[in-house]
């Protein structure tokens, strides 16, 4: 009787071959391009966005910290959603412990130990009330309206399922929105393998650790990536036989869904920075009249009356309109003497950690899976293409053509400037701050590699097609490696023992074990 482990390794050997075989240079998904892709081709995508949306959402249930078996500190958004219903901002705990009340800096982690002060963790506390520091946004969008309908909490885990798999449908439209105004000639196996591994690397983390912070996280990706959409479609496709107005209607579309960003994750928010070169855009040509500004002023309305409504939110709860909460946070460090942005600016330090990340290497482990953390180049050498591919003359002149070259130049910027918030702000960058701007780096990418694409012969872009989908391929294999390092209580930092299982398979059982 053929072993279990071997078997299952040999199936999965099977399908990896059986891909790399389907996209062999010479097969048809090299040669379509989406300017003549047909129905098979299209029904290949939906197919391939549902099992990536199934890859990325089916998992998120395996770990007790995260599942809702063991929640500890991770339903804040569940408990909110009850107490708003009750009438309240904060988190109704009945248990504050009154030696929290009586410190005289609570924010002090090593104080709170030392004196023995039990305290829920990563809260913020303020007069008397716990609160969650999160943004709030999910709260509205789906913890409220399916607690109102069904009468249950939502487990917070499903929210995050939901914002993934909205992320993730609006990724592949986003990408063959772009490949269709400005790079048709792209090949239908390049544009789904990179939109299948840029889903990967953006939601990976999300995918391992999925309640609380990765909510927050993919709501704010989840957002932006739609108001992208729109702001793109408002720009780009509208106007040719359309009145102005189906572009004012995308762009308060996508005012709105950048707004609301705000209130997810604020880092992620800065991707609406992207805005202006697109405005720029839509302004091109065209005589300022009071019409266009009134037009104009309607399409930005939503990102004044979310403002507004956050700052209320905020000052109601911290009496103060810009304090999220951070500075009331109980976590290991004390953040409540932070001061402004200004003076925690050390040029020096910051450039450290610029550097780390983007370029930091570990060494490889010594057990399954290997790999660990490394800077976002080091982990995803795709995102080199990005730096290179853009050197090329052509593939500038060729964004200059297609107006679409101050667009691609913030998209180099916009990363940078939400790294150095993360360092500005965040007591220690950690690997999850990277998902503020994995999404980011696979749209530039994406259009990087389309436009150079674009500018190769038909041969040339047959192989370089097949070239780009290896490294794509490399990258969801990446992808899947880095979910399994036991870390965060995801999945395999609970259960162990199942890596030298999984090793098993892989390897049909051969090489040594995790001892």
């Amino acid at each position: 009787m053929l072993d279990k482990t071997i078997l299952a390794g040999c199936l999965l050997w099977g399908a990896v071959f059986f891909f790399l075989f389907c996209l062999r240079p010479k097969a048809w998904l090299h040669s379509m391009t989406w300017e003549m892709a047909d129905n098979r081709a299209r029904r290949l995508v939906v197919l391939v966005l549902v099992l990536t949306v199934l890859v990325c959402t089916l998992p998120m249930g395996l770990s007790p910290s995260y599942n809702g078996e063991d929640p500890s500190f991770t339903n804040q958004y569940e408990l909110l959603a009850e107490s708003m219903l009750s009438g309240k901002l904060y988190i109704d705990y009945e248990d504050i412990d009154p030696g929290l009340l009586e410190m005289e800096n609570p924010y002090d982690y090593e104080a709170r130990e030392a004196q023995g002060i039990s305290y829920h963790w990563d809260h913020a506390f303020y007069k008397g009330h716990y609160y969650m520091y999160f943004g709030v946004v999910p709260v509205f969008l789906v913890f409220l309206p399916y607690r109102m309908i069904t009468g249950a909490s939502l487990t917070t885990y499903h929210a995050t399922q939901i914002f993934v798999a909205v992320y993730l449908c609006g990724l592949f439209l986003l990408f063959y929105s772009l490949a269709r105004r400005f790079f048709s000639k792209i090949s239908v196996g390049m544009y789904l393998m990179l939109s299948v591994a840029f889903s990967l690397v953006s939601v990976w983390y999300s995918v391992s650790a999925p309640a609380l912070y990765c909510t927050a996280i993919s709501a704010g990706i989840c957002m932006e990536i739609w108001s992208l959409f729109f702001f793109v479609k408002a720009v780009y496709e509208c106007g040719k036989g359309e009145s102005e107005w189906h572009s004012i209607g995308y762009a308060f579309a996508g005012s709105l869904l950048g707004a609301l960003a705000f209130g997810c994750r604020p880092p992620i928010a800065l991707a609406n920075l992207l805005v202006l070169p697109l405005l720029a855009e839509y302004l091109r040509g065209k005589k300022i009249t009071w019409k266009l500004v009134g037009q104009l002023a309607l399409a930005a309305l939503p990102y004044v009356g979310i403002g507004v409504l956050l700052m209320l939110y905020n000052y109601m709860r911290f009496d103060s309109p810009f304090e999220f909460g951070q500075s009331y946070q109980l976590t290991i460090v004390d953040q409540s003497n932070y001061g402004s942005v200004w003076t925690r600016i050390n040029l020096i330090e910051m450039g450290k950690k610029f550097v780390s990340y983007y370029l930091s290497c570990n060494p490889l482990g010594d057990t399954f899976p290997y790999v660990g953390f490394n800077g976002v180049f080091v982990n995803y050498p795709i995102f080199c293409f990005s730096l290179f591919g853009i050197c090329a003359k052509k593939v500038r002149k060729a964004m200059r053509k297609k107006r679409v070259l101050l667009f691609t130049a913030f998209l180099f910027l916009v990363p940078v400037v939400i790294t150095f918030m993360d360092i500005l702000w965040a007591p220690t960058v950690l690997e999850r701050y990277r998902s503020d701007i994995y999404w980011l780096m696979g749209i530039l990418c994406y259009v990087v590699i389309g436009f150079y694409h674009g500018n190769l012969q038909e041969k040339g872009r047959r192989q370089f097609s097949f070239g780009i989908s290896l490294l794509a391929f490399a990258t969801i294999i990446m992808c899947m490696l880095l979910f399994l390092v036991p870390y965060d209580f995801n999945y395999t930092f609970h259960y162990i023992e199942k890596l030298e299982k999984i090793r098993q398979i892989i390897m049909l059982r051969r090489g040594v074990g995790l001892i």
